[in-house]
């Protein structure tokens, strides 16, 4: 990747850009990112504001005169006030600072005194379900300190940046009030919002606003038919949608969340984390896969589905499409005749798949396995590519391929994993579709409302993420795999996904014809 070949064509930089994987793929997709923070960071992203060249301010995906040729900015914020006020009871009692304990019970008598009731006792049961209410929007706490614990993405007001605490360093230093701790109090790390959602979000960015209209048009009108070629319309349905989703249910939230934050504000006052982010930036390359992203989100926000039934989904594509983009990104780099001959799917690489319960013994059970393990040989081949940019400045632990490969086929497995895609958790590997993942399926790939028959189904699982499950997409799958694997897939591979769908009430059938899959509206 040469100058203008990067969105934004910004140069790299030894500080982000010494990981081969990072030079491969952008900046940056990362083994330890959470499959909630790709959608939390991403939607973060697309809400806050953005600093344009000329200094020009704008939310969502602004429109671009030109290709950006240098670092794009964005101002989120970090709720720092809510996150004290709901996390700290539960946090990890090791990072616990006493100025944080002091603060925190501050806090609770303010808010007491804030709350309009005659009697003490009714204070404090409010300020306790107040408290409840946003403790049970956490969506990653685990170990860590209340600070870096994350909310899930269900409204704008929830969004919320990274935030560290330096807590080992607070002690050396002999911090002993709040105001002193203000300032081990650090954004931007990448620790666990680790840039994945901004990767997510550029790409659809450039996609939506920075690339030639008639050359996407006409690849689709190719390639996917049944997509809408008038691509302002899917550039509405994604920003419109999205802003819709944001703002459902955050009326409410934002009104007693601010009820919290107007409590902070008394001395000493709990500051907003007032600063910048800079933006990474992706293979311009990726804006087919991008493309096809941005049509399967469009489905998800503007269906009439409770808003937290598809933060749920959409954080299930997010990850999907991440490990989708490493993988057509992998074919550009390796660029072997094995993985481009196969013209039904054009990121050229296939993930055949099969019942969860399918173990090895099975003929197609051994065709996943080998599936499976070919999707890794091509991410670990990707990193060790002649094509990946060179970066002179690169210490040689970073530029190690081994160092690349845990955020090249290590992310991929894992992720993969943790999303319900491979199973099982420990032995020989295999593809296959968790009832989570069919219904995000479904949601993304049938616009709401619409019926499309069991067959036509099947193919967009193919041509969307290279999901091979029926006997003719098996078929054509099996021309990427190296491995000298052969079967003549059976008519009956892909029951279980029709028994699966029928499950989750998305399969219609027919005595006389093909059945359906209808998507909820």
């Amino acid at each position: 990747m040469e100058n203008g070949s990067r969105f934004p064509d910004i140069n790299l930089e030894k500080k982000t850009d010494s990981n081969l994987a990072v030079r491969a793929f952008g900046r940056r997709l990362y083994k330890d990112q959470t499959p909630l923070e790709y959608l939390a960071e991403f939607l973060l992203c697309f809400s806050s504001d953005k600093t344009l060249p000329g200094d020009v301010n704008a939310s969502g995906f602004p429109v671009l005169e030109t290709l950006p040729r240098q670092a794009l900015k964005y101002w989120p914020k970090s709720r720092l006030a809510l996150k004290l006020f709901s996390f700290f009871p539960s946090s990890k009692l090791e990072t616990r600072h006493p100025a944080h304990v002091e603060r925190f019970k501050q806090l609770i008598t303010e808010l007491e005194v804030a709350v309009d009731a005659e009697h003490d006792d009714d204070k404090r049961k409010a300020v306790a379900v107040l408290q409840q209410l946003f403790s049970g929007f956490v969506g990653v706490a685990g170990q860590r300190t209340w600070a870096t614990h994350s909310f899930i993405p269900a409204s704008q007001f929830l969004l919320s940046r990274e935030v560290d605490w330096r807590h080992t360093e607070a002690i050396k230093n002999g911090v002993k009030d709040w105001e002193e701790a203000q300032q081990y109090f650090r954004g931007g790390s990448h620790n666990f919002m680790a840039r994945g959602g901004e990767v997510l979000y550029l790409q659809l960015w450039h996609v939506l606003r920075g690339m030639e209209v008639g050359k996407l048009e006409e690849w689709l009108r190719h390639s996917y038919p049944y997509i809408c070629i008038d691509w302002s319309k899917v550039s509405a349905r994604v920003e419109g949608g999205l802003s819709d989703l944001m703002l459902e249910i955050d009326a409410p939230l934002a009104k007693l969340g601010s009820f919290v934050e107007r409590a902070a504000e008394q001395e000493p006052a709990i500051h907003e984390l007032d600063s910048s982010q800079t933006f990474g930036w992706v293979p311009k390359a990726s804006w087919q896969e991008a493309a096809l992203f941005a049509w399967e989100l469009g489905n998800i926000a503007s269906s009439q589905q409770d808003p937290l039934r598809k933060v749920r989904v959409l954080q299930d594509l997010c990850c999907l499409h991440a490990l989708r983009s490493l993988c057509f990104q992998a074919v550009r780099l390796v660029g072997e005749a094995a993985y481009a001959q196969d013209t039904a799917f054009a990121g050229g690489y296939a993930w055949v798949t099969v019942a969860p319960e399918a173990g090895l013994g099975t003929d197609l059970g051994k065709v996943s396995h080998a599936s499976q393990g070919a999707t890794e040989e091509l991410l670990f081949k990707a990193v060790r590519s002649e094509a990946v940019p060179e970066l002179s400045s690169a210490s040689p632990k970073d530029a190690s391929p081994e160092s690349a490969d845990e955020h090249g086929f290590r992310l991929f497995r894992s992720l993969g994993k943790q999303l319900g895609l491979i199973v099982p958790r420990n032995g020989p590997m295999r593809f296959t579709l968790s009832s989570s993942l069919v219904e995000t399926a479904v949601l993304a790939l049938i616009r709401p409302g619409e019926r499309v028959p069991f067959d036509e189904f099947l193919w967009r699982l193919y041509r969307h993420f290279g999901i091979a499950v029926g006997a003719s997409q098996i078929e054509a799958a099996l021309v990427t795999l190296s491995h000298g694997v052969r079967l003549a897939p059976q008519s009956d591979c892909s029951a279980w996904l029709e028994d699966e769908l029928k499950r989750g009430g998305f399969l219609i059938p027919l005595s006389d014809a093909t059945p359906l899959v209808e998507c909820p509206k």
